[in-house]
């Protein structure tokens, strides 16, 4: 069954990891309804706020493989 949820993703070190975060985004670019980033280039990190419908099975897939990458922490919560 399909749900809201709420993905937030905190990218450490931008040089390193921002691509390939983009580049696995952009492959469950069919799931994510709103995607907001804000970069923080002084301090080398971003911060992206996902919202995804999507279902459960779906959104464990993105948050295992983005918490697979260096530097990259995430938190998935969903909506009800």
């Amino acid at each position: 069954m399909e749900r809201l949820y709420i993905v937030n993703i905190i990218v450490e070190d931008r040089q390193t990891a921002y691509k390939p975060v983009n580049e696995l985004l952009h492959d469950f670019a069919d799931l994510i309804r709103l995607r907001v980033g804000y970069p923080v280039p002084e301090e080398n990190i971003a911060i992206i706020l996902l919202v995804v419908k999507a279902t459960n099975d779906e959104v464990g897939s993105l948050t295992g493989k983005l918490g697979q990458i260096k530097s990259v922490r995430v938190k998935s919560t969903v909506i009800k």
